[in-house]
Formats: structure tokens, C-alpha cells, sequence
């Protein structure tokens, strides 16, 4: 994609005679969406998109970005908190570059044609149900990588941390007798979180398998084979791991996990303030969208069992 970029340059410097500054801002915005589309996005983004566009040697192939892909970056945008008019520009940039390849006869056909200019939506989490987490979660434990991956993935799931946090997690900081852990969230911010009798169970098992392979445990909770803090990479990639050796149809993020933590509160009555500070958000309407799922999910139930709700396949 990046050839393509440097031909689009050229071609306003050169034939549209544009100010150095255009160009900048167009370059800008069309190496962000390279970025984007290459999965180079902050943490918290990892895993959020699906994107139809083939990379090759971790590049995209401009030919192979659909409409969709183009849509996820301007929700991307959205959601970093850009200003419209920030947004406008880059789909115009956008618009421009893809016109330009699809009339040079670069690319077969112009993914950008049906890009509008919407206005921002809220993307509904995806979440587990709780079949999925048990499916996840049911292997044997033959060795202290299963153990590990064991506690960490009921640990997601306990708490509703962020990888971050747990990445970052201290065994000093870790009450197994009072099920509860403390993490640092964003901005430095402390906050508790709490283990089910699961997680305490699994948790105590890896320990011990810690210790019987490395000795006495301090330092970070979660280690890797050399006994070292796990990477964010690292615990990403035993979620991506574990989720597909469980035959799970869709993919699966440690952020998966902490949707789904909120979701099933949320399903459950618990207060939505009370969700919120157990998820670390600043604000309210950061776990509002949780709400959306959970009515989501009412609607599908009221839709299958109500007997003036059925829908006929007969029809």
C-alpha cells in the first residue's frame, strides 16, 4: 500500500501542483490508515476490527481493502476521539487516493465509492456466552503451562481487567484468602477486583506449579517458560491460542473476555455504577454500551419465546 501512496503524492505535487501541506495532510491520513488496516493500533484496539484486507510481509494489499475495512478506520477514528472535521478529512483523503488508483487502472475496483460520511455509532461489544467461556476454559491440566493459561483466562474472567493490568499484575498485590487483587488501571489509578471461588482454585493450582518449577514466587503473577513477566503479546496470543483449540466460531481477545465479564453482570441486576468501577471507566457512558447488549440479547429471548412474537419459516 505504501507504493501506491508515494504514486498518489507524486501525483499532487506533480500534476495537481498542491502545497506541500496538502500533500502532508493527505500522506498523513493515508499512512494511519495503513497502520489501521496492518493492525498497528494501540492495545486496547487489538482484535476490536475484523478486517477483510491481505497482508503481505505485514503490508496490506491495497487491491483487497473492502468498504468495510474503510468503515472500521473511520469508527476507529471515532473512537479515539477525533473531531468531525478531523474525520471528514481523512475520509476525503481516502476518497481521493482510491479514485485516483481505480482510474490509473492500480486497483480493480474503488472500495471507497459507498464511504459516506456517517455519524458516529456505538459498536456493540462481542462477549461470550457462558457455554463459550466453559468451552474455553475446559482443558486438562497436564503441566504448569495449562495451569497458567488456566487461571489467566478464568482471572479475565473474574475481574474484567484490562491485558494491561494484568500483564502488569504483582504477586504482592494478590490476596488468595480474600479472592481480590490490585491493579493499576489508566492514569495510574488503583482499583480492586475481585476472584471467584474458580479462579481462586485455579489460581492456587498455578502457584503451586510455579513454585515447583521456578522456586519461590515474587514479582510479576503471570510468567513465562524462562520465568519472566508475560509480555502483552505474550497473553494475547495464549487467548487467541486457547480460544481456537475450543472451537470457538468467532475470535477471541482478552478484551472478549472483559465484555463478556460486564455483559453477565450486567444480565444479572448488578447496578451499572457499580459495573463501572469495577471496569475502571472514567465515565458512565463508557459502560453504558453494555447496557445495548444486554437489551440486544432481551429482544432475541422475547423474539424466540413469545407466542405473539414467533416468526414463521413458512411464510
Amino acid at each position: 500500500m505504501l507504493g501506491a501512496v508515494d504514486l498518489f503524492l507524486d501525483y499532487l505535487l506533480v500534476e495537481k501542483n498542491c502545497s506541500e501541506k496538502t500533500a502532508d495532510h493527505y500522506q498523513s491520513d493515508l499512512f494511519q490508515l495503513n497502520d489501521f488496516l496492518s493492525g498497528r493500533v494501540p492495545e486496547p484496539f487489538i482484535g476490536y476490527f475484523e478486517i477483510d484486507t491481505v497482508l503481505v510481509n505485514g503490508e496490506p494489499d491495497i487491491d483487497t481493502v473492502t468498504v468495510n475495512d474503510l468503515r472500521s478506520f473511520i469508527e476507529f477514528c471515532f473512537e479515539r476521539g477525533l473531531k468531525k472535521s478531523s474525520i471528514e478529512r481523512k475520509i476525503a483523503s481516502i476518497k481521493s487516493f482510491f479514485i485516483f488508483l481505480y482510474r490509473r487502472e492500480i486497483i480493480s475496483s474503488n472500495p471507497s465509492r459507498k464511504l459516506i460520511y456517517p455519524k458516529k455509532e456505538s459498536r456493540l461489544p462481542k462477549f461470550l456466552y457462558l457455554k463459550e467461556y466453559e468451552a474455553l476454559i475446559q482443558f486438562d491440566v497436564k503441566n504448569f503451562f495449562d495451569a497458567r493459561d488456566k487461571a489467566l483466562i478464568s482471572l479475565f474472567y473474574s475481574t474484567g481487567c484490562r491485558i494491561s493490568e494484568l500483564a502488569e499484575s504483582l504477586l504482592k498485590d494478590l490476596s488468595i484468602d480474600e479472592g481480590k487483587l490490585k491493579v493499576q488501571g489508566k492514569g495510574s489509578v488503583d482499583r480492586i477486583v475481585f476472584l471467584t471461588d474458580e479462579s481462586t482454585e485455579l489460581m492456587q493450582l498455578y502457584l503451586n506449579e510455579r513454585r515447583a518449577k521456578f522456586g519461590s514466587a515474587e514479582g510479576y503473577i503471570f510468567v513465562n517458560k524462562n520465568g519472566e513477566g508475560i509480555s502483552i503479546r505474550g497473553m494475547y496470543d495464549i487467548i487467541i491460542k486457547r480460544g481456537a483449540a475450543a472451537g470457538l466460531s468467532h475470535k477471541l481477545t482478552p478484551h472478549t473476555l472483559r465484555h463478556s465479564f460486564a455483559t453477565e453482570l450486567l444480565n444479572r441486576g448488578a447496578d451499572i455504577r457499580a459495573v463501572q468501577e469495577m471496569l475502571g471507566h472514567k465515565s458512565i457512558s463508557t459502560t453504558q454500551i453494555y447496557t445495548h447488549t444486554t437489551k440486544t440479547r432481551l429482544k432475541k429471548i422475547y423474539e424466540m419465546y413469545h407466542p405473539h412474537a414467533e416468526r414463521s419459516d413458512k411464510e
